[in-house]
């Protein structure tokens, strides 16, 4: 039988272990894209339109 979620002991180390992940995923998601276009994003890997075929 299971106990209903208000009816449990809370956890005091819960918060702490949220906050911890929250700062890592905030600090993760600063080395990602910025809102880029591709062609700066080519630009910024050192790709020129020569060095990409087109498969039309």
């Amino acid at each position: 039988m299971t106990v209903p979620e208000e009816n449990r002991p809370k956890t005091t180390s819960t918060d702490e272990v949220i906050d911890t992940s929250d700062e890592k995923t905030t600090a993760e998601k600063g080395d990602g894209a910025t809102g880029r276009t591709l062609r700066e994003a080519m630009e910024e890997a050192g790709l020129g339109p020569d060095d990409v075929r087109d498969e039309s």
